[in-house]
């Protein structure tokens, strides 16, 4: 099967599942910046649900959209959201605030 990705609003994104459209970033674990966070929502055409598609996954969400992390909610394997710090361009988050 092909993976397909599609970039989605947030208001797309909670028709899907709000739990992780309110799954917001809190902070860049490179740099601690806590403002310019880029949070986007994707969805794809199959679950998220074993190694092998995983892999693909992310392949194609690397080579189409520049982005390799990425987070899922266990009930909607389908929605995936990301963030991107604009200060540094990581990609890896605290996705949430314990302070």
């Amino acid at each position: 099967m092909k993976i397909q990705i599609k970039e989605i609003n947030k208001d797309e994104a909670k028709k899907v599942n709000t739990d992780l459209a309110d799954f917001n970033p809190s902070a860049c674990l490179y740099c601690g910046n806590k403002e310019k966070l880029k949070q986007r929502f994707f969805l794809s055409n199959v679950q998220l649900k074993s190694k092998s598609i995983n892999d693909a996954f992310k392949k194609k969400l690397m080579s189409k959209f520049g982005l390799t992390y990425y987070a899922y909610n266990e009930e909607n394997k389908k929605l995936i959201t990301t963030a991107k710090c604009l200060e540094c361009d990581g990609e890896k988050m605290k996705w949430v605030d314990e302070e």
